[in-house]
């Protein structure tokens, strides 16, 4: 619990020098029902933590236990529903959801790409466009190895 504090305490204090206008923390409770230190609810830059969220651009982390929104996200998304126009970093959720392109990995039940550069491990993978590798029980890849594999498909 110490090491979590002085974790916290250190992206707080430090926070402020590459913020800028950013939000440093957010706190959500519902969709844009929030309140972010300092005042800006729909760009954080630091951690983003609440029951279901939705921000326009997170770089850092977006935590919520149900749902998770983010327009353009560069960093860690983590709940039961993670949904992200673009992301750059990790989606680890039970189902993620990235409508445009993700450069990085997707870690879940369900997950699902429009354009991926990266990994995605889960039961089920599905992906317009890929370049790196889907590991699961059904992977669906337009433009994999094959349309539809099990354990493996990709492209490089």
């Amino acid at each position: 619990m110490k090491k979590i504090a002085v974790l916290l305490a250190a992206v707080l204090c430090a926070a402020p020098a590459f913020a800028g206008d950013n939000g440093i923390v957010k706190l959500s409770l519902w969709g844009k029902l929030a309140v972010a230190l300092p005042n800006n609810t729909q760009s954080v830059t630091g951690v983003e933590i609440g029951i279901g969220s939705d921000t326009a651009s997170v770089k850092g982390v977006q935590w919520d236990f149900v749902y998770g929104k983010a327009g353009d996200l560069v960093g860690v998304q983590s709940a039961l529903l993670g949904r992200a126009d673009t992301l750059t970093g990790a989606q680890l959720n039970a189902v993620n959801l990235s409508h445009q392109y993700l450069t990085g990995v997707q870690f879940g039940f369900y997950n699902q790409a429009e354009e991926l550069h990266g990994v995605q491990i889960g039961f089920v993978n599905n992906v317009q466009t890929i370049k790196g590798l889907q590991v699961g029980l059904v992977n669906i890849a337009k433009n994999g190895w094959f349309p539809a594999m099990v354990l493996v498909n990709g492209r490089f």
